[in-house]
Order: structure tokens, then C-alpha cells, then sequence
């Protein structure tokens, strides 16, 4: 839809409708979508925002899978 911003790092439950924006790395479902929680504090949100893994290359990411995958902030910062 028009005008909708889906944040980096969020959740869309399946046959959720978006009419707006999602906040980054919130969960959203329903119909319309609403925020159910978020994945992470707001501290650890910004962390995430600033280190912006997903634009790094394929070859890092994959370095780095085992941080991503137990969210360990603070490797994926000093891997920046």
C-alpha cells in the first residue's frame, strides 16, 4: 500500500494488513496491523540500526552468522 514503511528488523505475521509504518525491529499482526512488542530495547534497537549488518557483504555476513544468530551486539560492533 501506498505510504507504508516497514522498519528494518521487523516482524509481519501472515495476512497481517500494514496501513502505516512499522517501527524497526517491532512484531506486528491483525488487520489491521498492530504492534504486539518489540524484539529488542530501545538501546539495542539504535545498536543494531547503526551497525546495519544487512548491507554488508555476503561473505562477512556469513562470518559472522553465529553472532547474528545469538544477537551478540557487541561482536557485531567491534566487526563493523
Amino acid at each position: 500500500m501506498p505510504g507504508v514503511r516497514i522498519g528494518d528488523g521487523a516482524i509481519v505475521a501472515a495476512r497481517a494488513v500494514v496501513a502505516g509504518e512499522v517501527r524497526p525491529y517491532a512484531v506486528v499482526a491483525g488487520n489491521p496491523a498492530r504492534e504486539l512488542r518489540r524484539r529488542f530495547d530501545d538501546a539495542t534497537v539504535e545498536r543494531l540500526l547503526s551497525i546495519a549488518w544487512w548491507n554488508w557483504p555476503v561473505e562477512k555476513i556469513a562470518r559472522y552468522a553465529r553472532e547474528l544468530m545469538r544477537a551478540d551486539v557487541g561482536a557485531l560492533e567491534r566487526a563493523r
